[in-house]
């Protein structure tokens, strides 16, 4: 054989090997048909999940009374835990804040209830006067002033409605009604039913006040603050 002979089997023979590797896979498969993909072999899911769920018989409110019942929380239940647990210790934090001014706030029920029987009782006078209208002028502005003394103390104590938690809440629903007996005073309000039970409101409202201030101050778990408004001190003095 000639050279040339030689060196063109030897090409022949290398590209066969490089070839045959390429032509087994693409060859027919043993049945004679092609070769299909992993996922033509594998063949579409026979159910879906939501299918699946149907078939198992049990509703979405069963299933989360097993879940509840085995400890699992939702999302939302975890969310308002943890609301509930904040409000939580705010309220604790605005309760504190009374208690540090306990003194203060028993003085404020004090003053609070002496105003709403002497607005009764003045109402009542004007009312039996001879002249009613002149009785009435007489006597209204000294109790309108005494009611802004008294709306100048709550916002002193609460910081202007910032301070007390629920309350503060509660004193806001004392005050906004009392304000409207006061803007309205005349000599024939104590004839009317509105102001009756304004008044009988009034009084009850105070009473829930001031048995919170009652719990408020035999809670123990509660702290105060000594310095009041002076916590800067309080700092300087640990500091030392």
């Amino acid at each position: 054989m000639s050279k040339r002979s030689a060196l063109s089997g030897h090409v022949v023979t290398r590209s066969l090997m490089f070839a045959l590797p390429w032509a087994l896979m693409a060859a027919p498969g043993c049945d004679g048909g092609e070769r299909k993909s992993i996922a033509e072999q594998i063949g579409p899911p026979t159910k879906k999940v939501s299918e699946l769920k149907q078939d198992s018989g049990v509703s979405e409110e069963e299933l989360a009374r097993r879940r509840k019942e085995a400890g699992f929380k939702t999302k939302a239940e975890i969310d308002a835990e943890l609301a509930a647990e904040n409000a939580k210790e705010m309220e604790k934090v605005e309760r504190e804040w009374i208690k540090t001014r306990l003194k203060e706030y028993k003085q404020l029920d004090v003053d609070t209830g002496k105003f709403i029987d002497d607005v009764e009782k003045e109402a009542g006078k004007w009312a039996a006067a001879k002249d009613p209208q002149k009785a009435a002028d007489k006597g209204i502005k000294p109790l309108q002033d005494r009611f802004k003394a008294l709306i100048k103390q709550i916002d002193k104590l609460s910081e202007r409605s910032t301070k007390g938690g629920n309350t503060q809440a509660s004193y806001n629903k004392l005050f906004r009604p009392l304000e409207e007996v006061v803007n309205n005073l005349g000599p024939a309000i104590a004839s009317e039913a509105a102001f009756t039970e304004a008044i009988k409101n009034a009084r009850t409202e105070l009473e829930g006040i001031n048995k919170a201030l009652e719990e408020i101050e035999k809670d123990e778990t509660l702290t105060t603050n000594k310095f009041k408004e002076g916590e800067g001190d309080a700092k300087e003095e640990k500091k030392k």
